[in-house]
């Protein structure tokens, strides 16, 4: 079976993800457009820079041209947010993009964008999966090419002037801040890097290469996978560090002295700079696992909130019907909707940039500042593998009923995506399945490092044979 989860289907290379897999999962998204009477409307395909990614997206851009669905495809890789821009700018009936996201090397996937340029709704996603089912056993996986209906078109251009506008150049360009960027090989390359670039900031740029195996390591904008950045700004003596994984949609930050800027406290940041120096005023969004440090930005702004469960398409529709201005999830996803409705680090980087730039402070202390006016939040992630035995136990852990864990009193117990206990005082855990990885997150958050560090250590425990 195919499954798509918070952010795509993804699954091994050869054994979970193969071209008549692929086939079958594109034939399906083609008659679940066709059901919602997008008949004859074009289709907008791209890719990233793993492994076989520009054949899968050949292959797909060939099935739609063999069912009379005209198709524009990428002349190369793409980072994920360049999709949705694409779909906007040619009022595509959809985009499609293979993507493994952060995921190791031998993972791919594919992420389905709407009209509107947002990630497919569960409701589409689904009624993909219940045709690819019925496919998997009658599919003829046989086709007519025909060429003519593939022409190609290179979205670069149009998402970089979004980026050109919505940007204050002259503030970075003054600042004399200077920056090194790392796309961790990944197809944000020679779009953050181009764009600062051409708008002549001093930067050094690594990693800008196309390797499919991204250097041996997950794609991912984690403080270990950006040991490389760090030593590139200690030996240059760069202010500001900027990365995106493996297709352009997350981001990761390093702060003067090369010291690692959490996702968490990145969002807070940013969103407090734009309600101050950028007149936002519409609604925030964020997930159940994000830190309570954007909540306390936004009430203290006098900013809506709206929380979802954990996933950024939750927040795609609430973007475009103006509900939400700003939406952030802990896991470095970041949206303005003045830009597009979807997340995008390339964009994350450069607010972060501007920022830096316009208030002549390093991250730490802004974060300093944000904490003296707003409180002190300590967040952290991190996993589990999804086991056999890790999975029984998150069961039993979500059936039971909560009053107290070892001194803290339970205030509030939220279900809705995992299970995330709310203790008196504003603290919380928080346990889930990942729907992207074989894996089980675990999140904490406590009114001080100590009291997260605890937590933590009490969220792990979970999971040993200790009853608690």
């Amino acid at each position: 079976m195919v499954h798509f989860g918070t952010s795509g289907w993804r699954g091994i290379i050869g054994s979970e993800l193969t071209f008549r897999r692929v086939r079958m999962v594109v034939q399906a998204m083609i008659e679940t457009l066709r059901e919602n009477g997008a008949q004859a409307e074009h289709i907008v395909i791209g890719f990233d820079t793993r492994m076989l990614s520009e054949k899968f997206a050949k292959t797909a851009a060939q099935l739609m041209a063999s069912n009379g669905v005209p198709v524009e495809l990428t002349p190369r890789d793409v980072p994920s947010p360049v999709i949705a821009s694409m779909v906007l700018e040619r009022s595509a009936a959809a985009g499609i993009t293979f993507t493994g996201s952060h995921n190791p090397p031998e993972y791919n996937g594919l992420k389905i964008y709407t009209s509107d340029g947002i990630l497919a709704p569960k409701e589409f996603t689904d009624r993909v999966e219940k045709i690819f089912d019925r496919l998997e056993k009658t599919h003829d996986d046989t086709f007519v090419p025909r060429p003519e209906m593939i022409t190609y078109h290179d979205p670069k251009p149009a998402y970089l002037e979004r980026l050109q506008r919505l940007i204050d150049w002259e503030a970075i360009r003054s600042s004399g801040i200077k920056m090194v960027v790392d796309p961790l090989y990944g197809s944000a390359r020679e779009y953050l890097d181009h764009i600062l670039l051409e708008n002549e900031v001093e930067v050094d740029v690594i990693h800008n290469t196309r390797d499919p195996y991204f250097g041996g390591y997950a794609p991912d904008c984690t403080s270990e996978n950006l040991s490389r950045l760090r030593d590139v700004m200690r030996r240059t003596g760069a202010d500001l560090g900027l990365s995106t994984d493996g297709d352009g949609d997350r981001f990761g930050i390093l702060d003067r002295g090369a010291r690692m800027c959490n996702s968490s406290t990145a969002l807070a940041l940013i969103l407090d700079y734009l309600a101050r120096r950028r007149h936002l005023k519409g609604g925030v969004g964020y997930t159940v696992a994000t830190s309570g440090l954007i909540n306390a930005v936004a009430h203290e702004h006098g900013l809506e909130l709206v929380e979802t469960a954990v996933g950024f398409k939750n927040f795609g529709p609430l973007l475009v019907d103006g509900t939400l201005e700003y939406a952030g999830e802990e896991s470095a996803g970041l949206a303005w909707s003045e830009h597009l409705p979807e997340r995008d680090g390339v964009l994350a980087c450069l607010l972060a940039a501007e920022m830096v730039a316009v208030e002549g402070k390093g991250m730490a202390e802004l974060s300093h500042e944000l904490a003296a006016r707003v409180g002190t939040y300590s967040f952290r992630r991190t996993q589990i593998p999804l086991s056999d035995r890790s999975r029984e136990i998150y069961e039993r852990r979500l059936k039971q009923k909560w009053k107290e864990v070892n001194g803290f009193k339970v205030a509030e117990v939220d279900r809705r995506d995992g299970l995330k206990l709310v203790f008196e005082g504003g603290s919380w855990i928080l346990i889930r399945v990942s729907d992207t990885e074989p894996k089980i997150r675990l999140y904490a958050e406590g009114r001080s490092s100590e009291e997260r560090r605890h937590l933590m250590h009490l969220v792990r425990q979970f999971f040993s044979q200790r009853r608690i």
